[in-house]
């Protein structure tokens, strides 16, 4: 495994690996994602169940080994990616949460995850960051996204609003405020909206809802 590439991948601004991890101590901080920036910015998104974890080390040129840990997985679905991607058996992290490692809290007795990760040298990569929600807990809509309408939405740029007063800068940017009362980011626009283009305005995104309607015909058809 490439250090330097890891380095590049597992970068949550804090992570140096190449410099023993910087300082263990150091909480992981992650900002907020709407499921649809989870979904354009990641290489992979795919529906799997966690069947096992084991742990390895990393050899670097300098310091102590650094240790990732790695999930293996059984993939049911591939959202993004190419079809080689179905074949992913493992998912890699950092061992220590404090530089954002993953650690998975969930069973290993077949329970669906959607999770969104990055691809290197054909090893697939997440963090404590990263896009992984159980599938029973996502809403119609976002499943709706990431059958049909999350990828149609990947020019347009969703600004998490944290703190008032807050704008956007583009006719392309959406303005995400779900977690100025909460701190959550989980109402409605995570759970019913997208943000995509409008087809009489080129350049423009808005907020859209998300019909759910014909989504059970579409997935009969898919398996037909």
């Amino acid at each position: 495994m490439d250090s330097a590439k890891v380095c590049g991948f597992l970068a949550a601004g804090c992570l140096l690996l190449l410099t023993l991890l910087g300082d263990p101590t150091a909480a992981c901080s992650c900002a907020p994602r709407h499921p649809q920036s989870a979904y354009c910015n990641a290489d992979v998104v795919i529906r799997a169940k966690f069947v096992g974890v084991s742990k390895q080390s990393l050899n670097v040129s300098i310091g102590e080994p650094v240790w990732m840990v790695r999930y293996e997985i059984k993939t049911t679905k591939v959202y993004k990616g190419s079809e080689q991607v179905q074949d992913v058996r493992f998912l890699h992290t950092p061992a220590m949460e404090s530089i954002c490692g993953y650690k998975h809290k969930g069973s290993f007795k077949g329970e669906e995850y959607v999770i969104a990760g990055m691809l290197e040298d054909e090893s697939l990569y997440i963090t404590a960051c990263s896009f992984i929600q159980p599938w029973t807990e996502l809403s119609p809509a976002q499943r709706r996204g990431l059958s049909l309408d999350y990828s149609k939405g990947c020019n347009c740029t969703i600004m998490a609003c944290t703190s008032m007063p807050c704008s956007v800068s583009s006719d392309s940017q959406c303005l995400w405020t779900d977690g100025i009362m909460s701190q959550l980011w989980e109402g409605a626009q995570a759970k019913r909206l997208a943000c995509l283009p409008r087809s009489e305005k080129p350049g423009l995104c808005t907020w859209q809802a998300l019909s759910t309607q014909g989504l059970g015909s579409l997935r009969k058809a898919r398996r037909g």
